[in-house]
C-alpha cells in the first residue's frame, strides 16, 4: 500500500475514535512510566522489607481510594439529563465525603491493630501517615466525576499525566535524597492535592445545591454492592501482600508487589483507559436514554485496547528473566517468574474491567459483587495454601482465580445481541497477539544467546513487525470499534 494510502488509512481510524483511544493509553503510558521510574528508583534505596512496608499499608489505603472512585462516582456517571443536576451532584460530593470519613477512621484503627497483625515492623506509622490523603482524595475523585460526565476526556487525561508525571519526579527526587519511605507517602499526597486542584480549576462549572438527606441516602443504597465489590475485588487483589506479610515477612510482600506493580505498570496502559471510557461511554449512552445501548459495544471496546494490550503482556511474560533483573537490579532475580505469572492475570483483567462496566450501566451491579465475592473467597484460600510456595505460589493462585473471574464476569455480561460482536472482537485480537508472540519467540531462539542489550532489543523489534503484519488485515474491525468513541457526550 502506498505511503498516501496507509496515511488515509490511519486518519479515517483517527476519526473513527482511535484518537481519543490513543490519546488515553498514552496518557496511563505516561502515568505508568512515572511509575515504573519511582519502582525502579525505590527498589534501589529500599530494601524488599522496607519496600513490602510500604506494599502492605498502600494496599490498604488503596482500598479506601478505590472506594471513591464507584458507588457515588459512578451514580454521578449515568444520572439522567432529565435528573436534577445541581441536588444529584451535590448529594454524590455528601456521600464521597462520607465514605472518606469513614475509611479514615478504619485506616487508623488499622494503623493501631498492625503491630499485632504483621510480621516486623514499621507498618503501623505508615497507615497513619497516609490515612488523612483518603478526604484529599474524595475531593479528587468527585472532580473527575465531573469532569468525565462533561464529555472532556482529553483534558482529563492530560491532566492526569501531568499531575502523575510531577508528583513522581518529585519522589524520585526526596528517594535520591535519602528520606526513604516517606518520598513514597509524600508522593501520595501531591498526586492527589495537584489532581484536586488542577480538575477543580479546570473542569467544568462546579453547581450545586444542598441534597436532601432522602437523597444521599439513595446514593449510598445504589452504591452498596458497588463498595462490596470493590472490598472483595480487592481481597483478591492484595490477598498475596497481606497474606505473605502475616505468614512471612514484608520482605515476601515487597517481591511479590515489585513484580505485581512491573506489570501492572505496564497492563494500566491498557487496562485503566479500557476500564473507563467503557464505562463512560455506556453510562452516557444510557444517560441520554439510548435503553440498552448499541448492540456488541462492550466487546469490541475490550477488544480495541487488548488488540495492544495482550500482545505487550504476552512478550513481558516471555522476556520477564531479560527484564526483571536489568529493571529492578540483581537482588529481585527471583521476581521474573512471578511478573511473568501476573501477565497472564493482567490480561484476564481486561476483560474484567470492561464487562463489570456493562454490567453496572445496565444496572446488574449485583452480579458483579456476587462474582467478585466468590473471587475473594477463593483467592484468599488459595492463596494461604500456596502461602509456603512464597510469592511465586501466590501468584499462580492469584492468576487462577483472575481467569475464572474474567469468564464468569464476560459470560454474565453477553447477551445473544452480542455474539456477533464478540465473535469479530475474538478475531480482531487473536491475529496481532500471535503474529507478535511468534516473531517475539522466534527471535529470542535466535538471538538469545547474544549481547543481554541485543538478546533482548532484537526479539522484541520483530515481535514489533510480527504484531503489525497480522494486525494489518483487522483495521477495518479496528476502526468499528473505534467508531464507538467518537460522538462527544452532551455535557450535563
Amino acid at each position: 500500500m502506498s505511503g498516501s494510502g496507509m496515511k488515509a488509512r490511519l486518519l479515517r481510524f483517527a476519526s473513527a475514535g482511535g484518537g481519543t483511544a490513543v490519546i488515553a493509553m498514552a496518557a496511563r503510558v505516561s502515568g505508568q512510566f512515572a511509575m515504573v521510574a519511582v519502582t525502579l528508583v525505590a527498589t534501589r534505596h529500599l530494601a524488599p522489607a522496607d519496600f513490602g512496608v510500604f506494599a502492605i499499608a498502600g494496599a490498604l489505603v488503596m482500598l479506601a481510594r478505590t472506594m471513591l472512585y464507584t458507588g457515588p462516582f459512578e451514580y454521578l456517571l449515568k444520572l439522567s439529563h432529565d435528573a436534577d443536576q445541581r441536588r444529584g451532584a451535590g448529594a454524590c460530593l455528601a456521600a464521597t465525603v462520607l465514605v472518606a470519613l469513614v475509611w479514615i477512621a478504619l485506616l487508623v484503627m488499622l494503623g493501631l491493630a498492625a503491630p499485632f497483625v504483621f510480621k516486623g515492623g514499621g507498618v503501623a506509622p505508615v497507615i497513619l501517615a497516609l490515612a488523612p490523603s483518603v478526604l484529599l482524595g474524595a475531593l479528587a475523585a468527585f472532580a473527575e466525576s465531573l469532569m468525565l460526565r462533561s464529555g472532556t476526556v482529553r483534558r482529563y487525561y492530560a491532566i492526569t499525566v501531568l499531575t502523575e508525571v510531577g508528583a513522581g519526579l518529585a519522589a524520585i527526587a526526596l528517594l535520591a535524597s535519602g528520606w526513604g519511605l516517606w518520598a513514597l507517602i509524600l508522593q501520595i499526597y501531591a498526586r492527589t492535592l495537584l489532581m484536586a486542584l488542577a480538575l477543580g480549576a479546570l473542569g467544568p462549572p462546579l453547581a450545586l445545591a444542598a441534597p436532601p438527606r432522602a437523597l444521599v441516602a439513595e446514593v449510598l443504597r445504589w452504591s452498596a454492592s458497588r463498595f462490596g465489590s470493590v472490598l472483595v475485588s480487592f481481597l483478591a487483589n492484595y490477598s498475596g501482600d497481606l497474606v505473605l506479610g502475616m505468614v512471612f515477612s514484608p520482605a515476601a510482600s515487597g517481591l511479590y508487589r515489585a513484580a505485581n506493580r512491573m506489570v501492572t505498570a505496564l497492563a494500566d496502559m491498557f487496562v485503566q483507559p479500557a476500564g473507563m471510557l467503557a464505562l463512560t461511554t455506556l453510562a452516557l449512552g444510557r444517560a441520554r436514554g439510548e435503553g440498552e445501548g448499541l448492540p456488541g459495544a462492550w466487546p469490541r471496546l475490550a477488544a480495541l485496547f487488548a488488540v495492544l494490550g495482550w500482545p505487550a503482556l504476552a512478550l513481558l511474560a516471555l522476556f520477564a528473566p531479560r527484564v526483571v533483573p536489568l529493571a529492578l537490579g540483581p537482588a529481585w532475580t527471583a521476581a521474573a517468574p512471578v511478573v511473568a505469572v501476573f501477565c497472564v492475570a493482567r490480561m484476564a483483567g481486561l476483560v474484567t474491567a470492561v464487562a463489570t462496566a456493562e454490567l453496572i450501566v445496565t444496572d446488574r451491579q449485583g452480579r458483579v459483587l456476587a462474582i467478585q465475592t466468590l473471587a475473594a473467597a477463593a483467592t484468599a484460600g488459595l492463596t494461604v495454601l500456596a502461602a509456603p510456595y512464597g510469592a511465586l505460589g501466590a501468584a499462580v493462585a492469584a492468576t487462577f482465580v483472575a481467569l475464572f473471574a474474567a469468564v464468569a464476569m464476560a459470560l454474565t455480561a453477553l447477551q445473544r445481541r452480542d455474539r456477533p460482536a464478540l465473535a469479530e472482537a475474538t478475531r480482531l485480537v487473536i491475529f496481532p497477539l500471535v503474529g507478535a508472540f511468534a516473531a517475539g519467540f522466534a527471535a529470542d531462539r535466535a538471538f538469545g544467546t547474544s549481547a543481554p542489550l541485543v538478546a533482548l532489543t532484537l526479539p522484541l523489534a520483530c515481535a514489533a513487525a510480527g504484531w503489525l503484519l497480522a494486525a494489518w488485515p483487522v483495521i477495518p474491525a479496528l476502526r468499528r470499534a473505534a467508531a464507538l468513541l467518537t460522538e462527544a457526550p452532551r455535557p450535563a
